[in-house]
């Protein structure tokens, strides 16, 4: 079962338009393992969650 955490991250990535294929390219995982992770069936690592939220913060920041 998803966690509140993973629909969080899910909901984020969603909003600030990062797919699936481009977070687990930037995290070297395939996207099933990536997709794995965010419905809970393995365990996303703090450092794998660091790393989502740290694209979220850099699509949030204006690139001007």
């Amino acid at each position: 079962m998803m966690t509140e955490t993973l629909r969080r991250l899910r909901a984020m990535m969603n909003l600030h338009g990062i797919t699936r294929k481009e977070a687990a390219q930037a995290m070297y995982l395939s996207t099933s393992a990536l997709n794995r992770k965010l419905r809970g069936e393995i365990g996303l690592t703090q450092k794998e969650a660091a790393s989502l939220l740290q694209m979220v913060e850099k699509r949030r920041k204006p690139t001007s």
